[in-house]
């Protein structure tokens, strides 16, 4: 009996772990980062400021690639003297989840399947350290190759398409989630020229890049507006 006993627990024990190991790789990954000070076109490094001159904030736009924040901050990362962080985002998952929304996309063009989906994008601030003002431009970048990216929860296996058609350009999306989780989105150039917004592999290194604010101080930017923050809208 007791031999049966400890064979029941032990399968148990072989289920509990395998549904840990697949909320882990939904949920559970850690995301190493720093932050470094470039110029507007990402090529050229700065100074950075004083460390007491800016704070970080790390909301979510909700339902939306675009648009403003519709969270707080309940990430809180910890920032090194080197200017490093992590996200640990198995922490934050459950407020997460009280904070998504149906998806409602600000550009018109844009749709998602299935429909009742549910995103976030996750587009960090720099904003003066006692107010709200932006005092930095912020991009997720790739740091071998300086390519600006998007990071996005996506809360089940989806698909963002769409296209803005110009006399002279277009821009697709053309974005896959395999499976619920984080993914990493770029604007690339297609063969045949186009711009096309696609879904691509987590970097080896992910940099917070800061660069000067689009408007000088003595014109407040709120920080409320996304424009800035991470591959712009079209």
């Amino acid at each position: 009996m007791s031999r049966l006993l400890f064979v029941v627990i032990a399968a148990a024990s072989v289920v509990a772990g395998c549904g840990q190991g697949e909320s882990e790789s939904h949920h559970g990954w850690v995301l190493h980062s720093q932050i470094k000070f470039l110029s507007p076109d990402l090529a050229v490094a700065r100074d950075p400021p004083p460390r007491g001159s800016f704070r970080l904030f790390f909301p979510y736009i909700a339902g939306d690639l675009y648009g403003p924040a519709t969270t707080g901050d309940f990430i809180h990362p910890t920032i090194n003297a080197d200017l490093t962080f992590e996200i640990d985002f198995s922490r934050v998952q459950q407020d997460l989840n009280r904070s998504l929304q149906p998806t409602e996309f600000s550009l018109d063009y844009l749709k998602i399947e299935p429909p009742n989906t549910r995103i976030a994008r996750l587009a960090p601030l720099a904003l003066q350290p006692d107010g709200i003002e932006q005092v930095a431009v912020t991009d997720w970048i790739n740091g071998e190759t300086h390519e600006r990216l998007m990071l996005v929860y996506v809360d089940r296996p989806s698909r963002i398409t769409g296209a803005l058609v110009r006399d002279d350009y277009t821009i697709r999306y053309n974005v896959r989630a395999a499976a619920p989780g984080y993914i990493w989105i770029a604007r690339r150039r297609t063969d045949d020229g186009e711009q096309m917004y696609t879904e691509v592999e987590k970097p080896e290194s992910v940099v917070l890049a800061l660069t000067p604010p689009d408007t000088p101080p003595s014109a407040p930017q709120k920080a409320v507006s996304p424009a800035r923050t991470s591959i712009p809208a079209p």
